[in-house]
């Protein structure tokens, strides 16, 4: 019976981007907004003298690892250069509470994978200043981007401080490695 290793490498090399999306994470992003919606839902059904948002419990995502990086190191070393190669969207980490800081973007991707992709865009309809911060310091440690795009929407007044922090922390990080700025309209 032939196995997958029997294929020509071209082909495998085909098939890898249909078993692995960098861009998967974005379905926490929805489990935290339903559980957030569910948690606020029960809140708002209790007296107000219920418990204060610091004691709700605390909402984790489990990352998974694509099934094809599993199965032994000749097709993971295949898959992985290819994975990195895939283009990451970022958006901004959603919020868990009123009380809670922004979550952090490690909690949805790998470090490592964040390190190595090498084509990524920033989608940022906020400044989502802790977001951005905790995504340089992660590269600023190691990456191999080839093109970094920004995205900033249309008319929004930039010069307020998060913008600020946001805008020149990226733009310092264009020292290390290529960013393009875009100013579009976002919906």
């Amino acid at each position: 019976m032939p196995s997958f290793l029997d294929l020509p490498v071209e082909i495998r090399r085909m098939i890898y981007p249909y078993c692995m999306d960098p861009n998967e994470y974005k379905k926490g992003y929805d489990i935290i907004k339903r559980s957030c919606n569910i948690l606020a839902e029960e809140r708002d059904g209790q007296s107000s003298a219920s418990s204060p948002d610091c004691l709700q419990p605390r909402i984790y995502i489990t990352r998974t690892t694509p099934t094809i990086l599993l199965l032994n190191r000749q097709i993971t070393a295949e898959a992985l250069e290819i994975l990195y190669k895939i283009p990451l969207e970022l958006h901004g980490t959603p919020s868990t509470h009123f009380t809670m800081r922004q979550m952090d973007i490690a909690e949805f991707i790998c470090e490592q994978l964040l390190q190595r992709i090498q084509y990524a865009t920033l989608w940022l309809n906020q400044p989502h200043k802790n977001f951005v911060l905790i995504l340089l310091d992660i590269w600023g440690a190691d990456n191999r981007l080839k093109r970094l795009d920004v995205f900033f929407p249309k008319g929004v007044d930039r010069t307020a401080r998060h913008w600020t922090i946001s805008e020149n922390r990226l733009r310092t990080f264009s020292l290390v490695a290529p960013v393009v700025f875009h100013e579009v309209n976002m919906p």
